[in-house]
């Protein structure tokens, strides 16, 4: 473990920095060590919530797919665990950070945590969920950005913009590979191959937290602490851990749900959230004025943070920040002097369209 290519970035990164907070490298060991994997399953690329924020700046030009809603895999995927598989690339081109200024969100002003998950349970209580119909795949768009940290060294990789398609199976949230996706991606398989392989661990295993269903969501508990049970019961590992990589496993759950989710579990999931140490809310605004609630739980020099749509209690986008600025110092999009540094942000959108457009003889073969 301690030769892991994932580990050898962190710490090179940290040995080529100096001046971050005793222990990081630790921290960041322990999540990397601890978190859940398949069993199995293809060693897949460093996930992008996998590790902490600071790993992002040494991946920042790495095109490795958006931890969007679950992996086509040998083994039965984790409720908290990375995701992984190749998505289609709609676009990715390094820009002058100027090019993609207007894409990373203003921060505006504080709101207290209990206020924004109480008004995301009204909204996802008076929103109604989407349902797929025969033959429609569950698809997200997603807009990722990066860029390098608040200090960039010379020759640091530039700011790049990308947009990537990633689709799923409703039952299960099977990946279904992108059709020019080439052999080779998991162990020599073909696309087709890859998503037999999916579909016969959902048959083997059933609906479950590593395979969820529509159906199988709903009946989830809605009191916090039964659900966390569950949460725990579901995922390989420790069952104590810190709040940061906790918080990274109901983000990257509450990721691969959220168009399934029901409003009654999903505030559930808003109460384990609120439980975490080191929360912050405030709100935060697209170029075109368009509001979010970017809701941060900070530990140390990390920082991790989700967004939510006021309006539908729907989770929409995921950032990741490093470092702090000084006053002054930081770019247009930082939330003021003092505070971390946006180095990755995602956003993403659900559709739900014809597997047929997708493509893929592996997305219309029969079952």
């Amino acid at each position: 473990m301690t030769d892991d290519p994932d580990l050898r970035s962190v710490r090179e990164f940290h040995q080529q920095r100096p001046g971050v907070a005793p222990g990081a490298l630790d921290r960041v060991r322990r999540r990397v060590q601890t978190a859940p994997a398949a069993p199995h399953a293809p060693r897949l690329l460093l996930p992008r919530w996998a590790a902490p924020a600071a790993a992002a700046a040494v991946v920042a030009a790495v095109v490795g797919g958006v931890a969007m809603l679950g992996a086509a895999d040998r083994g039965t995927p984790q409720p908290g665990g990375p995701t992984g598989g190749p998505a289609r690339l709609a676009s990715t081109a390094p820009t002058a950070p100027e090019g993609t200024a207007a894409l990373w969100l203003k921060y505006g002003a504080p709101v207290p945590v209990s206020t924004v998950f109480a008004e995301l349970d009204r909204a996802a209580a008076g929103t109604a969920l989407a349902a797929p119909r025969p033959g429609e795949l569950l698809c997200s768009h997603a807009t990722v950005l990066t860029r390098p940290g608040p200090a960039p060294a010379p020759g640091s990789a530039p700011a790049t913009a990308q947009a990537e398609v990633r689709c799923f199976e409703p039952e299960g949230l099977l990946e279904v590979p992108a059709p020019e996706a080439s052999p080779g991606e998991v162990k020599g398989q073909s696309p087709a191959e890859q998503l037999a392989a999916a579909r016969d661990g959902f048959a083997a295993a059933g609906p479950g937290w590593g395979y969820p269903t529509a159906v199988w969501l709903a009946a989830l508990p809605t009191d916090p602490d039964l659900l966390l049970a569950g949460f725990r019961a579901g995922t390989r590992g420790p069952a104590e851990v810190d709040d940061l990589t906790r918080w990274q496993q109901y983000g990257r759950f509450l990721t691969r749900v959220d168009p399934l989710l029901p409003a009654a579990q999903r505030a559930a999931f808003h109460r384990l959230l609120a439980r975490l140490a080191g929360l912050t809310a405030t709100e935060a605004f697209t170029a075109s004025g368009k509001r979010f609630y970017a809701v941060r739980l900070t530990s140390g020099t990390i920082a991790d943070e989700l967004l939510f749509e006021p309006s539908t209690g729907r989770l929409e986008g995921h950032v990741e920040l490093i470092g702090v600025a000084t006053a002054g110092s930081g770019p247009a999009s930082s939330p003021g002097g003092g505070e971390p540094v946006p180095v990755r942000q995602e956003r993403w959108k659900y559709l739900f369209r014809p597997a047929a457009g997708w493509a893929s003889p592996s997305a219309t073969a029969a079952r």
